[in-house]
């Protein structure tokens, strides 16, 4: 009995310590009957500072993007936050670079303004273009890298504003925000950058020209002379895409088949501003000597006069004037200083002897052309000073007279210089296009029995005419009349001996380069092969 007392008494204990317990864990703090506890609001986050994009490192066109895109990047708010209890949102407007601007015209002309200098200093073509017409990859980079680097130092032109929203999500960890990629839009890619800048790319024209005031043309190159009997060596001459580019679509006057003079050679030039083609046939009797020239530029048809001032009696001959001034090929002129008064003398633009009464004056313009001014024409002095300016008037030959003018034989029955009756050795320059030329001298060869007649005027007039000529001017004949090619005579010449004499017209190579010293005095041109 007194054992069952014992627990029941505990039990007891027990069960009022499991009611206590339950009461506690009901009506205490945090209890089950407790009310529930109430989290704080947590406060908005606040704006700022927000990091700038990561610059990067390196040198690289990236790179210079990256770094450029962080020095521009700036931001402000543009209204209030806006705050839930887990989320807030604030509008943003960001200063960044605006790289559609970039890529546009400013790119763009600084891209084309590096390739127009790199044009204008290029001696080949294959500096430029590759085999596909196309800019070489690597000089267009080269150009768009040193045009991006000279746009990036001017940012304050490429800066744009975009209005964005900066969104935040609380977590329990804090404010973290949810957009960062909104910081950072239209992030330059270098790539894209350059397809754009570089996206049909005009192809400028390489063009050659010499100063009007230099006193020699460029130095042409041993390469681009070609020497030899076999017209086959010619035809796979022309056919190279420097030739075929002068050319264009005009006809070429030399042929496989031309009725050369046996044994002579055929002499040539080509480089990319100038193809010349120099050859011998019989005519008439006589010996003519006959070249073919296309030209760049109307700057590469010449006149170099004695001492490079006029009325210099240090005469000299026409090889001798040749090797001083560079000539591809140059060609006796009108012999301006040899007691005849007659025609308009033009040098350099202006005016040294006027009498167009009594000769007729082919005048050379800037473009290469040939203009004719007939004598008695009736201008006075002043006339002709604006006759010169209008139609960019270079230099001017006055022996005369004209034998073709716009296709036309024009060749006079009488004309007071030059003894068109009688029979000596002849001379003329010639258009057959545009800023494509013949030249001609016609003499005797007392080697060959067969080619040791004279011509008369009307010889020569035959025989420009013949050859398609729609322009053609005669120049002083006689012994005067020479052709030197590679600073070498290359014609047989009245008497045997090459005359002194006081003028000549050239032309010249006009590729670009370090201004080229002339020959010293006495110094010979390069020789030409034997034969």
């Amino acid at each position: 009995m007194k054992a069952l007392k014992i627990i029941l008494l505990v039990l007891l204990i027990l069960l009022i310590l499991a009611l206590g317990l339950l009461i506690w864990q009901r009506f205490a703090p945090g209890g089950l009957l407790a009310p529930p506890a109430v989290s704080p609001t947590p406060a908005p986050p606040e704006l700022g500072p927000l990091s700038p994009p990561p610059a990067g490192s390196g040198e690289d066109e990236q790179a210079l993007l990256t770094q450029a895109y962080a020095r521009v990047w700036d931001y402000a708010a543009t209204g209030e936050m806006e705050a839930g209890e887990t989320s807030a949102r604030v509008p943003l407007r960001l200063t960044l670079l605006n790289a559609d601007a970039l890529a546009g015209s400013g790119l763009r002309e600084e891209l084309l303004q590096r390739l127009e200098e790199k044009v204008a200093a290029a001696r080949r073509r294959s500096e430029i273009y590759g085999e596909d017409g196309a800019y070489l990859p690597e000089l267009l980079r080269t150009c768009y890298r040193e045009a991006l680097e000279a746009r990036l130092e001017h940012l304050e032109d490429y800066r744009g504003v975009w209005d964005t929203e900066l969104r935040y999500v609380y977590r329990e960890t804090g404010w973290e925000i949810q957009n960062g990629e909104a910081l950072y839009p239209f992030f330059p890619d270098a790539e894209k950058l350059y397809a754009a800048a570089t996206a049909e790319m005009p192809l400028l024209p390489l063009h050659y020209s010499i100063p009007e005031d230099a006193l020699w043309g460029s130095v042409p190159e041993e390469s681009g002379y070609l020497i030899t009997e076999d017209p086959a060596e010619v035809a796979a001459l022309l056919e190279r895409p420097e030739a075929k580019a002068l050319i264009g679509d005009q006809e070429l006057l030399w042929r496989p088949d031309l009725p050369f003079v046996y044994g002579t050679k055929i002499r040539c030039y080509l480089d990319e501003t100038i193809l010349c083609i120099l050859w011998q046939e019989p005519e008439k009797g006589c010996m003519a000597t006959i070249s073919e020239i296309f030209i760049a530029d109307g700057s590469q048809l010449r006149r170099k006069i004695s001492s490079d001032e006029p009325w210099s009696l240090w005469f000299e001959r026409t090889s001798e004037f040749a090797q001083k001034s560079n000539a591809v090929l140059a060609l006796s002129g009108d012999f301006y200083y040899h007691g005849r008064d007659c025609g308009v003398s033009v040098y350099q633009r202006g005016i040294v002897r006027f009498r167009p009464e009594n000769a007729d004056t082919c005048f050379i313009t800037a473009g290469g052309d040939m203009l004719f001014l007939y004598r008695g024409a009736g201008l006075n002095e002043s006339e002709m000073r604006q006759y010169i300016e209008d139609n960019d008037v270079v230099f001017s030959l006055a022996f005369g007279p004209v034998l073709i003018d716009d296709g036309v034989d024009v060749t006079p029955e009488y004309y007071p210089w030059g003894e068109i009756k009688d029979y000596y050795a002849r001379c003329a320059l010639g258009m057959l296009g545009p800023r494509h030329y013949m030249t001609m001298n016609i003499n005797c060869d007392t080697t060959r029995p067969e080619l040791d007649h004279l011509p008369s005027l009307r010889d020569l007039g035959d025989a420009v005419v013949k050859r398609g000529c729609w322009k053609a001017y005669t120049l002083d004949g006689g012994q005067t009349a020479s052709t030197a090619f590679q600073g070498k005579l290359v014609n047989p010449v009245m008497y045997g001996v090459e005359k002194p004499i006081s003028d000549i017209i050239y032309f010249a190579s006009a590729l670009p380069g370090d201004e080229p010293e002339p020959p010293a005095e006495g110094e010979e041109a390069a020789a030409v092969p034997e034969g």
